[in-house]
């Protein structure tokens, strides 16, 4: 029995060594490596604008709108009461002294005719007899029938000056009313000028020539008003440059109508010009990036005058240099 045993164990290790001498013939030969791919380099391109010569101007400007010179605030003034109607509205051309509006007075003329009547029967009687009693109820009608002329006077409000009708308050008849309560506002639309908020008291001075600028079309104006005259004269409105139009006022002009204000604060003809955010500081020294000869530069430029959008060029630039945008 012991002699197939060790045969067998011999055939093992016979065929285990054989198999570990020949391993690689039972693996999968490796693959060979691939050559990386070969990447072709574009030519760069690059947005750029061309820099040009032309006329740039850097303008002071506020804007506003047009106003009256005239501008009268209507309200009753004597009591608070119930609207009864108002006659006028925006656009109404009135005179001096026409009823714009009145209160509800329910039987208030009544009562005063009656009073009157009642005037005139105490003064008779006190014609007739003389008599102190008579006299003294003479007096107590008469105040009675001014105390009724005052209520009913007061009821009624009236156009202080000739104009034309800007404001009316939204109200329905029966609507009450607040004493100095505006209800009708009224202008004279032949004298316009134009107001304009700044948020710089000295960016205008007083009689400075100025262009007024409506719906794209310049006319001449100065200013009369700025928020130092304002101070000066304490008036409420201190932060408003007033500006009137020299000669014959437009006549599309009125009342509302959005305007500018502006002067020219500098300007240079025949100037390297290019918009302003092209322009980068480094360390407090402005450049550009120039496109050259298909090469990407740095230029160190020197800036003159500026708006709001664009920059002049006063050294480091030439016309049609090519200024890189992005």
């Amino acid at each position: 029995m012991r002699k197939p045993f060790v045969k067998f164990t011999a055939a093992v290790v016979a065929c285990t060594c054989a198999m570990s001498l020949s391993g690689c013939y039972f693996f999968p030969e490796e693959e060979k490596l691939l050559d990386p791919p070969v990447l072709k380099v574009e030519d760069v391109t690059y947005s750029t604008y061309r820099a040009v010569k032309k006329t740039i101007v850097n303008k002071a400007s506020s804007t506003g709108y047009c106003v009256s010179k005239l501008e009268e605030n209507c309200a009753f003034t004597r009591a608070d009461g119930i609207l009864k109607t108002i006659y006028v509205k925006s656009g109404d051309t009135v005179k001096e002294g026409d009823l714009l509006a009145e209160y509800n007075t329910g039987d208030l003329e009544y009562r005063l005719r009656e009073q009157e009547l009642k005037v005139q029967q105490a003064q008779n009687t006190y014609n007739a007899t003389g008599s102190e009693n008579d006299r003294l109820q003479l007096e107590i009608e008469k105040n009675t029938l001014a105390q009724y002329k005052d209520e009913y006077d007061g009821s009624k409000l009236y156009a202080p000056c000739d104009g034309l009708v800007s404001f009316t308050e939204k109200m329905d008849p029966g609507a009450s009313v607040k004493a100095y309560q505006t209800i009708v506002k009224i202008i004279d639309p032949d004298s316009i000028y134009v107001k304009a908020t700044v948020n710089d008291e000295r960016k205008f001075t007083l009689n400075q020539d100025v262009t007024i600028t409506i719906d794209g079309v310049d006319y001449e104006g100065k200013v009369v008003k700025t928020p130092i005259e304002a101070k000066e004269q304490g008036d409420e409105d201190v932060t408003s440059v007033y500006a009137e139009f020299k000669g014959v006022l437009p006549s599309f002009t009125k009342v509302g109508t959005v305007a500018d204000i502006s002067y020219i604060k500098e300007q240079a003809e025949n100037a390297i010009v290019i918009p302003k955010y092209l322009v980068k500081t480094l360390s407090g020294q402005d450049y550009v990036q120039v496109y050259k000869d298909g090469v990407k530069t740095e230029v160190n430029v020197e800036t003159g005058i500026t708006n709001a959008t664009e920059v002049q060029i006063i050294s480091g630039l030439s016309e049609g240099d090519e200024v890189v945008v992005k």
